[in-house]
């Protein structure tokens, strides 16, 4: 049976395997070098550049100046865990199929406002994909009602069974800033590291993601396969630690 450092170093000895293949770094290049450089290639190494280098750390103390092939020391249980992890999570990352696989309720430009806002409060949604035969035509957020509404109360009487999607998403009530559609299509096969860069990107753009909608290829003409929003962004850190 492996002893700790075995289990340690095999899986540092992979890591770095894996980040001169990313990097196309030379093999004398400082690991240090090879974490910045994965990190600028790789929402996976980004994610973990400083765990990275605190192993690197780790695994200096463990066979610093050693050339007789023995170690200084042992780690303990949970960093050997740890960097066994890290190394699956960076030759293996999560998708965000099927970990986000689920039916999306989509509703058309042609259904009454009374009804999304209806679908919104049973499923408790802040937001609503809206398709047409064509495929996605815009995201429908509670925010979205709430600004049309604050436009079109004042200037004559509101009846929201009569009210279409498309009367709203033809106000184009979205705010005006420079930080894009509130949405982004990803491909099935996207990492989960992807998806946090996205958000966090978005974060002080001036019109934060509300969801990112997930088809096979990332096409917006594609059935779709899932939906992240903001809310699941707690379970999406928790999960990796």
């Amino acid at each position: 049976m492996a002893t700790k450092s075995e289990r340690f170093l095999a899986a540092f000895g992979a890591i770095e395997r894996y980040l001169r293949t990313l990097t196309g770094m030379e093999k004398h290049t400082r690991f240090y070098k090879l974490v910045d450089r994965g990190a600028e290639l790789s929402a996976g190494v980004r994610r973990y550049s400083d765990d990275l280098k605190e192993f690197a750390d780790l695994r200096n103390a463990i066979v610093h100046e050693r050339t007789d092939g023995r170690v200084l020391a042992e780690p303990n249980e949970t960093a050997v865990r740890e960097i066994e992890a890290l190394q699956a999570a960076l030759e293996n990352p999560p998708r965000v199929i099927p970990r986000f696989a689920r039916p999306v309720v989509a509703m058309s430009p042609l259904d009454r406002l009374a009804s999304a806002a209806y679908v919104m409060l049973q499923h408790d949604f802040s937001q609503i994909p809206i398709r047409d035969d064509d495929g996605f035509v815009a995201l429908l957020t509670a925010n979205d009602i709430a600004r049309w509404l604050g436009r079109c109360a004042p200037q004559y009487t509101l009846y929201l069974e009569e009210t279409l999607i498309a009367e709203i998403l033809a106000c184009d009530c979205k705010p005006d800033t420079p930080g894009g559609m509130d949405y982004a299509f990803f491909a099935q096969d996207a990492t989960i590291f992807a998806v946090l860069d996205a958000f966090r990107a978005r974060e002080h753009s001036g019109l934060p993601l509300e969801a990112i909608l997930i088809t096979e290829h990332g096409d917006p003409r594609e059935a779709l396969l899932g939906i992240i929003t903001i809310w699941d962004l707690p379970l999406i850190y928790a999960s990796q630690g």
